[in-house]
């Protein structure tokens, strides 16, 4: 009399079963994904999860390590073309963040240390290429180094700093290639050397000076070679 139950039980669990494993990596009579789809490596670790409509991904995809951590999760959108995009690394420290569009970078990135959370770096993104202003940050907030980039190339100013927020020195990119005058400073705000680049190579007089203004040298280049020395 007790074996009744137990049979109706197994009935059920066995039917939900299967209704469990159809319900996930299906697709309709058209062959597209629908619902919720999740992917195994060979080993039978999961690689992802997450749903499809019509064949699109949508919502929230979790990507993973083989040992089970998070590490990514990407919010999908406009049948999969956008995807707002977070990364952890394996302490579970999120370490980067950002949008791809058409599965490439686009708009700001931010990087962040996956030792204390402090933000790393910034970079601006246009179709996967580095467009706008590119900075890295010391652990008190302040920049350390501004570098413009325009479809991939840097291009324009670029600027490193001291970690108080002073200049340390300033020079110019044209064509991804140091280019025009280059001045640096001591702590104090002082000159501390100047020069200039032409086509990626320190080219003509750099003048090389005291805190106090004096000057040290002066040495004349030609293509990044010196081709002259001349000390005071």
């Amino acid at each position: 009399m007790m074996i009744r139950p137990l049979v109706v039980f197994l009935f059920f669990w066995m039917n939900f079963m299967a209704f469990s494993q159809d319900s996930i990596n299906r697709t309709d009579a058209s062959g597209l994904r629908q619902g919720v789809w999740r992917k195994l490596d060979k080993e039978g670790h999961k690689v992802y999860d997450g749903q499809f409509q019509n064949g699109y991904p949508v919502g929230e995809f979790r990507y993973y390590y083989p040992n089970g951590k998070l590490k990514t999760i990407s919010i999908l959108s406009n049948e999969g073309k956008m995807a707002k995009t977070a990364t952890y690394a394996i302490n579970g420290r999120k370490i980067a963040e950002g949008s791809y569009k058409n599965e490439k970078k686009d708009s700001l990135w931010k990087y962040y240390s996956d030792y204390d959370g402090l933000l790393l770096s910034e970079e601006s993104y246009t179709f996967g290429n580095k467009n706008g202003s590119s900075k890295t940050f010391y652990p008190n907030g302040n920049v350390a180094e501004l570098i413009h980039f325009i479809d991939g190339k840097k291009e324009g100013e670029w600027v490193q700093y001291f970690d108080d927020g002073k200049i340390k020195f300033k020079g110019f990119f044209a064509g991804d290639e140091k280019e025009g005058a280059f001045t640096g400073y001591y702590p104090g705000g002082k000159i501390n050397l100047s020069g200039s680049y032409k086509s990626g190579h320190k080219d003509g007089i750099w003048i090389f000076y005291e805190e106090n203004g004096a000057v040290i040298r002066s040495d004349t280049y030609s293509e990044g070679a010196v081709i002259k020395e001349k000390k005071q």
